[in-house]
């Protein structure tokens, strides 16, 4: 039995609380002391007056965000100070007899992530008062004494592999999304790499032949016409600061989809709060929200957005299929309202205010909201569509939305999930939700976790109506990498590692797990392959193929074990093979072979001293012989890095000349920087170079406003010797564009400190020589190749890749609000 230790607070609270690290954190203890010591007091009708505003944002009445309460209960001369007490009522659910009895059920302590064993089975509610009492009672007995808090891990999706999948509409090999339409110039063109053909993915890029979207990064979509490569139009998607939008101006745009001429793009913006005044711990909670804005492009001189919306919550993913878009989102309970502790002898009573008010809960802050500009909040889904997982494994709602593009109106019919989405499988149908137990982040380092597993929770779209729910399964460790998931047979197979996902290292266990539908909503184990990579277990990339599963691993990422999956129901670990270095892509080739893109690096002489080298290699493998795979040829570039193994979206297939095509930068020395290019491989038998066309640098042309000699030593070698000085005579300018240079406005102290002659005339920029271009892109567009660089559209000879037309186009790195 732990020692209990009483925690007395405002001199008539008595909380019996078990001993634990906390108490004898000094990091914590410190921090605390520090924030007590700047803080005015914490007064009760602060509390009630920020819950009040969060329970009211909920229900529409404010636009404002809620705020997220921030308490300390600590010493009563700290909290008291002024006379007043700290309050008893919390975020709407402090007091009442089913609160008091709901607590009074609970553990000591927080149910232990350690001890908690994930089972198959998942529940519905015929209504809200049923389903509100199940999520009050559960969520009360994993709150902590810091909230649920958020775990801060990047979600990944992973698609049904392309080869099991139909063909794409004008490509005629797998491997991109629809990219063209009836009506569009008879040129061959490609869309987005993909995972699952015929299922278009998110990118910030898109084009149907004749036209060309994408995101500037300052907050706009662009329209371009492929032939002249000239802007035509382009659409303010952030609001202005001043255009009176109720979701206001903090936001950035992320990606889009297309079809004929219908835009949905996607953001994400984020809402804090001010912390309660007098709370020492000052703490700003936040909560996330998905944008997502319609433009009818149909008119590409004269578009126009048709319906703005904001849906709580981060993204996902979402993917377009047939017109429909099917949409993921994750809410992580942000509007209840938690407290934090600043000392280890508040640990106990934050953990009693914070159960207090999971007990108090209501429906609103547990279902995810979505609200159209000008509109009031509405659900996201109805109480009888949120499924709630037997073993309560994480406070977060998933929500699998659908709704058609063509409308250009945000229609969603939803289902959900009680249940953290930590990666997602999207295929033509099914769609596979991966959740493990959350663990606050101040546990991933001081508790042992020896038997992790995942959660999978299976669920279906159909052509209309909302993604109804199949059945959920269990997998040893987890899930890895962006696609893990894939289609053998009629079973789904996940590719796991053993440990948990924060905490991956070189002598995990790698496994393959075949989960079929059992009946009864249950996904089963139908085969298991365990330790595919001898215990050696980083996991570089994974790739489905018809009939056979790549995974790259070892301890260098350079062993590729092929596993034979002729027979779904008993695959088996067949040949493997050693390459120069990790493999960070699998792209799947006809015929049972896959082109490997990776790296290797070696280190040479540079002078007095040796450097390490890097190089981008391309292989093809072939596995027709699963027992004996082989490298049928190869290609290296020296000095160069790419984007392919961290975004897909970075390579192109083009399947009808069977070329491979990137973008890869320059890693030399700085003192002798290079062009960055992009590679043009032909895959036939062989890995042939065909092209390394370079991303030229944008036309150069006057400085756009008069510039401003700097005669001042101190200010020149502040500024560097490189950087131009300009001023504009239009005092709104924030920001300034010049080919081949980037530019920044000077704040108007340093204007009057420097250039005192120059203070109220205008705006001032500091401009310094551009990087060169890099490519992030090689769109094919009515049959000619062109580079989409940050700071350039170059179109390219279609049979010799040598450069035709570069105008410049460029994109925010750092994208700004207006």
């Amino acid at each position: 039995m732990s020692e209990r230790h009483d925690d007395t607070v405002d001199g008539d609270d008595t909380i019996d609380r078990p001993a634990d690290d906390e108490a004898n954190d000094p990091v914590l203890d410190r921090a605390g002391a520090r924030l007590r010591a700047g803080s005015t007091g914490l007064r009760a009708g602060d509390i009630e007056v920020a819950a009040l505003r969060r329970r009211t944002r909920r229900l529409g009445v404010v636009a404002a965000a809620a705020l997220v309460l921030a308490i300390v209960a600590v010493a009563g001369a700290v909290v008291t100070r002024g006379g007043d007490s700290t309050a008893r009522h919390v975020a709407g659910g402090g007091g009442g007899p089913e609160v008091d009895r709901i607590v009074a059920s609970l553990d000591a302590k927080p149910v232990d992530p350690t001890k908690v064993h994930l089972v198959s089975t998942v529940k519905t509610f015929p209504g809200c008062g049923a389903l509100i009492d199940d999520l009050r009672r559960v969520g009360a007995e994993h709150v902590g004494s810091r909230g649920f808090g958020a775990d801060g891990m990047a979600f990944s999706t992973v698609g049904r592999p392309v080869a099991d999948s139909a063909a794409v509409r004008g490509s005629p090999e797998y491997g991109a999304s629809p990219a063209m339409a009836d009506g569009t110039p008879s040129g061959e063109t490609l869309g987005t790499n993909v995972q699952v053909s015929g299922v278009d993915e998110l990118d910030r890029v898109k084009t149907d032949g004749k036209w060309i979207y994408d995101l500037d990064g300052r907050g706009d979509v662009r329209i371009t016409d492929a032939t002249t490569l000239q802007v035509t139009a382009t659409v303010r998607i952030i609001p202005e600061a001043d255009g009176g939008d109720a979701f206001g101006p903090s936001e950035n745009l992320d990606s889009l989809l297309e079809a004929d001429g219908r835009i949905a793009v996607f953001g994400s913006r984020t809402v804090t709060s001010k912390p309660v005044p007098g709370d020492p711990s000052a703490t700003r909670s936040s909560t996330s929200y998905l944008t997502v804005t319609f433009v009818d492009a149909t008119d590409p001189v004269k578009p126009h957005i048709t319906d703005r919306v904001q849906v709580e919550g981060a993204l996902v993913s979402a993917r377009l299929v047939d017109g429909q878009i099917r949409l993921v989102t994750t809410s992580n309970m942000d509007d209840l309202g938690f407290v934090v502790p600043t000392t280890p002898t508040s640990v106990a009573k934050a953990l009693d205010r914070n159960r207090r008010s999971v007990a108090g809960s209501t429906v609103a802050d547990w279902i995810p909201d979505w609200q159209r500009t000008g509109g009031s909040p509405q659900p996201l889904v109805p109480c009888d569509r949120v499924h709630v997982p037997s073993t309560f494994a994480g406070v977060a709602m998933t929500s699998l939305v659908s709704f058609p593009i063509g409308t250009g109106r945000f229609a969603p019919e939803a289902s959900s999930i009680v249940a953290p989405g930590d990666t997602l499988y999207a295929g033509l149908d099914d769609v596979a939700i991966s959740a493990h137990v959350w663990v606050d982040p101040i546990d991933r380092q001081r508790l042992t976790f020896d038997d992790w597993q995942t959660a999978i929770h299976e669920f279906a779209f159909a052509s209309d109506g909302p993604p109804t729910y199949e059945g959920s399964g269990i997998v040893d460790g987890s899930t890895v990498g962006q696609f893990a998931f894939g289609e053998v047979g009629d079973a789904l197979g996940v590719v796991t590692a053993k440990g948990t996902p924060w905490a991956q290292d070189s002598d995990n266990s790698v496994d393959l797990v075949l989960l079929t539908r059992a009946g009864g909503e249950r996904l089963a184990t139908a085969a298991k392959l365990t330790d595919l990579a001898g215990g050696k277990g980083v996991v570089g990339a994974v790739r489905f193929l018809p009939d056979r599963v790549l995974v790259s691993t070892g301890v260098d990422g350079d062993l590729v074990r092929v596993i034979d999956v002729s027979n779904p129901t008993e695959p088996r670990a067949a040949g493997s093979l050693t390459v120069p270095g990790p493999t960070a892509y699998f792209h799947p080739l006809p015929e049972h072979r896959a082109l490997l893109v990776g790296a290797r690096t070696d280190h040479v002489r540079v002078g007095d001293h040796t450097v390490p080298r890097s190089w981008v290699r391309a292989a093809v493998l072939d596995v027709a012989d699963a027992d004996h795979p082989t490298l049928s040829s190869a290609w290296e570039g020296p000095w160069m890095a790419d984007e392919v193994g961290a975004d897909h979206h970075a390579f192109t297939w083009w399947p009808t000349r069977k070329l491979a095509l990137w973008g890869v930068r320059w890693t030399g020395l700085a003192a002798d920087p290079q062009p960055n290019h992009a590679v043009v491989l032909a895959i036939s038998g062989d890995v042939g170079e065909q092209a390394l066309p370079e991303a030229l640098q944008p036309p150069a042309v006057p400085a756009p406003c008069p510039q401003i000699p700097v005669d001042d030593p101190e200010l020149r070698q502040m500024i560097g010797s490189e950087t131009v000085v300009l001023g504009c005579t239009d005092a709104s300018m924030r920001t300034l564009e010049w080919p081949r240079h980037s530019c920044s406005s000077v704040e108007a102290d340093m204007i009057r400190r420097y250039a005192p002659d120059q203070a109220g005339r205008g705006s001032v920029f500091l401009c310094h020589p551009a990087p060169l271009p890099s490519v992030q892109r090689v769109l094919v567009v009515d049959g000619r190749p062109i580079l989409l660089t940050d700071q350039t559209l170059e179109a390219l000879d279609p049979q010799t890749f040598a450069p035709q037309q570069v105008v410049y186009h460029p994109t925010s790195r750092f994208p700004e609000g207006p």
